[in-house]
């Protein structure tokens, strides 16, 4: 069998009642003589004209003739091949041709992914769920994620103050997470997303008012270019699970803030990270230093189905993100994994057991979506 097409198609996935744009996906096709295809996902918010060029003119010569089952052989070819490697438009565009490659491959030989994987570790795997319904509050979008039978619930730090300054956006992070707790209850499982904005003083004042409240994990509390303010805020809270790594790729990026002991949780993107396989092998890694995985999930179905596969066969897994991105996350899947009571499995059907409506897809092209900048009140860009 041998690689005959590599093709990325951008979908536009508006936000709650078709305002504005919340995500493009991207999403790979790779095809073969065998008339046997494979799905992947390589979505990355700013650069998706970047990651889908990445893909069709520079690694689809590469491949194409291969065969797809050497996976891990082309993943090195793309990798290693390019003598400026590394950088998320690449490492995206690996991860979506990768997680194709996985597909084709379950479906040769009639098997789902994750027991080419080594088989299932676990029964299910517990999702949580966001703000993502463009409710009036978060204590609304909590309350009906509980509906739905989710028991775990993840947060950013609330409406952000303009202009920006992050001593008042911890008191307003403070304020929403005392609230969740209030609302959800001490059984429920509850995080906080800072997204990197804060200063090492504002974010030692925030853990601290909110260890009464019991975090599952507080990510990404202070700016993650360097794992250093990291590890002081481990060593300052020993009782506070931190995670952080949405914006690392491959087992490379992640082994300093391994071996500097900077997470207790690390948080690999499937779609950006290097694909099923790399994902693998960085929780491996993790493993050894006693870390847990919560995978970096905000996108579409395909990143969803790998990310099964990969966490159902992984021993140090922790829970996985959903983004509850409606009708166009369910209406794009023609077949996918059910999510029942906030947990899930990937399908016993060959390769990653997901399909989409292209017709729908083609529907729904590319729109641009608006960075997300703090300023201060001098008008400066604020250092994340």
């Amino acid at each position: 069998m041998k690689i005959t097409a590599v093709s990325a198609k951008i979908v536009g996935a508006r936000g709650p009642g078709c305002q504005g744009p919340t995500r493009n996906w991207i999403f790979v096709r790779v095809e073969t003589d065998k008339g046997i295809s494979g799905l992947g996902e390589a979505t990355t918010e700013w650069h998706e004209y970047a990651v889908k060029a990445m893909i069709e003119r520079h690694m689809a010569p590469l491949i194409v003739g291969q065969d797809p089952s050497r996976i891990t052989h082309i993943w090195q070819q793309l990798y290693r091949g390019f003598h400026f490697r590394g950088g998320i438009v690449a490492t995206s565009a690996i991860s979506g041709i990768e997680m194709a490659l996985w597909d084709i491959a379950g479906k040769s030989f009639g098997q789902p992914v994750y027991k080419l994987l080594g088989g299932a570790v676990r029964d299910r795997v517990q999702l949580y769920a966001r703000s993502d319904l463009g409710l009036a509050t978060h204590e609304e979008e909590l309350g009906v994620a509980m509906q739905e039978g989710y028991s775990a619930f993840k947060v950013g730090p609330g409406d952000y103050v303009e202009p920006y300054d992050d001593e008042k956006q911890v008191d307003v992070a403070i304020s929403l997470m005392r609230s969740l707790r209030e609302h959800g209850g001490n059984s429920l499982k509850l995080m906080l997303d800072c997204g990197h904005i804060f200063s090492l003083q504002a974010a030692h004042r925030l853990i601290s008012e909110i260890v009464p409240l019991r975090p599952l994990f507080v990510e990404e509390p202070v700016n993650t270019d360097t794992p250093r303010a990291i590890v002081s805020l481990r060593r300052a809270f020993p009782n506070v699970r931190i995670a952080a790594g949405e914006v690392i790729a491959t087992r490379w990026g992640f082994r300093e803030w391994l071996e500097e002991d900077a997470m207790d949780v690390i948080q690999p993107d499937i779609a950006h990270c290097g694909g099923i396989g790399e994902l693998m092998r960085i929780a491996s890694g993790a493993e050894v230093y006693g870390v847990k995985v919560a995978p970096h999930n905000p996108y579409g179905p395909v990143s969803m189905a790998a990310n099964l596969h990969a966490c159902v066969a992984m021993p140090n897994f922790l829970i996985l993100e959903h983004c509850r991105l409606q009708p166009w996350f369910d209406r794009l899947q023609i077949a996918g994994p059910n999510i029942e009571e906030g947990f899930s499995t990937p399908l016993d059907r060959p390769g990653l057991g997901v399909e989409l409506d292209w017709e729908f897809a083609s529907e729904h092209e590319f729109h641009p979506i608006p960075m997300r900048l703090r300023f201060d009140e001098d008008g400066g860009l604020f250092g994340q």
